[in-house]
């Protein structure tokens, strides 16, 4: 579109082209600022979702893998248990850690919990059902069969 601009006195702008005259009017600020607010909205979601991406399949898969503990758990020698002792399930996992990013957004208020409750539960702990332990022994049973 080669035209020529004119800027009109009551400010509005006018393109004559070849077979057009188009009419502008210049952008208010408040629509300028809309615009680039719906546009850092629909590149700043996605850019902050994808790099959770890495570290939610880390420790929701790790903590409820065989092992039950991520690589900093494990050299500590703690695993996350369900309530009911059993291991837990990829969504409880899920729940933790998305409850983990609850805490930091309410700045840490969740692991003050930890302090007020007899099973030492976090706010992601209890939201997702599950207990953090520490093996401190391991037996066998002895069966007497008859």
């Amino acid at each position: 579109m080669i035209g020529k601009l004119t800027l009109n006195a009551d400010k509005s702008i006018t393109v004559e082209t070849e077979d057009e005259l188009i009419s502008y009017q210049f952008a208010s600020f408040g629509a300028r600022f809309g615009a680039r607010l719906i546009d850092v909205l629909i590149i700043m979601i996605p850019s902050y979702f994808i790099p959770i991406i890495p570290s939610w399949l880390y420790w929701s898969l790790l903590q409820s893998g065989k092992d039950q503990s991520t690589i900093g758990q494990d050299r500590f020698g703690i695993k996350i248990l369900s309530l009911d002792g059993s291991k837990i399930s990829f969504g409880q996992a899920t729940g933790r850690y998305f409850g983990n990013i609850l805490n930091i957004l309410t700045f840490f208020i969740g692991y003050i919990m930890f302090f007020f409750n007899d099973k030492n539960q976090c706010l992601h702990d209890y939201l997702s059902g599950c207990i953090v332990v520490k093996e401190i022994e391991r037996s066998h049973k002895i069966r007497i069969t008859e």
